[in-house]
């Protein structure tokens, strides 16, 4: 690669960096972002590479408690995961079976996780804001839609997600 090529990678590099951009045109992550869900507390925390807080939001997560076991089982899987796509759930629907048939259900954008051993968990918004923070989902990490928006400013395909295991809370 010749001196001039190096040039122009680093002006785009530093372009982005330098404008805020944290994801490139084909939504990677490059800003070393990552994000930590603590299921107990039922918040998100947003951390960029020196471990300053970004962005902190309350979640609704899966209705059950414990790590995911096997689809439907309404958990949301704990360990450390990566976003692997970023996907426009538009045209999607899902039927709540609350008597107002399928719905959108997922806000703007849905933050797939690369979950081995599961399909369809994700970070997403949702109609129904009322339900974070709660344990209402099939499993997926559930955001108001003003939160997806600001999280959509700090994550994209690669970013890591921490998903914090449930700790059992004691009755007194």
């Amino acid at each position: 690669m010749k001196q001039g090529s190096y040039i122009l990678i680093l002006l785009l590099l530093c372009s982005g960096f330098c404008s805020g951009q944290t994801t490139d045109s084909a939504g990677y992550d490059i800003s070393g972002n990552y994000v930590v869900i603590s299921k107990t507390e039922l918040r998100m925390i947003i951390f960029n590479l020196q471990d300053d807080t970004l962005g902190v939001y309350p979640v609704a997560l899966g209705k059950n408690l414990g790590n995911k076991q096997k689809e439907w089982d309404c958990r949301t899987p704990e360990g450390k995961f990566v976003i692997e796509s970023v996907e426009d759930p538009a045209k999607w629907r899902f039927d709540f079976q609350d008597g107002k048939g399928p719905v959108s259900a997922y806000g703007l954008r849905f933050f797939r996780l690369k979950t081995p051993g599961h399909t369809g968990i994700g970070i997403h918004g949702t109609p129904k804001p009322q339900s974070v923070p709660g344990r209402v989902t099939y499993g997926c990490i559930r955001l108001r839609n003003d939160d997806l928006l600001r999280f959509m400013q700090h994550a994209g395909i690669g970013t890591p997600v921490i998903i914090q295991a449930d700790i059992p809370q004691k009755i007194d």
